[in-house]
């Protein structure tokens, strides 16, 4: 069964409004290294698969420079 990878990225805009921050922080948390995003096309998107799985294993602490922006 193939697993539904419909919710692996999101725009930073929709990643700010289901955390409750701002657009501008969001931003900066991406621009950052803070949480992990890629580029899809011409848009920088957070990925939340790999947000997902870092907090699964335990991660609780997200720093400026975590995530290289790939």
């Amino acid at each position: 069964m193939k697993k539904d990878t419909a919710l692996d990225l999101c725009s930073v805009k929709t990643f700010a409004e289901m955390s409750g921050i701002s657009i501008e922080e969001a931003i900066d948390w991406v621009d950052t290294g803070m949480i992990p995003s890629m580029k899809l096309a011409d848009f920088r998107m957070v990925n939340l698969a790999r947000l997902r799985e870092d907090l699964l294993k335990g991660k609780d602490v997200f720093a400026e420079g975590d995530y290289k922006n790939v």
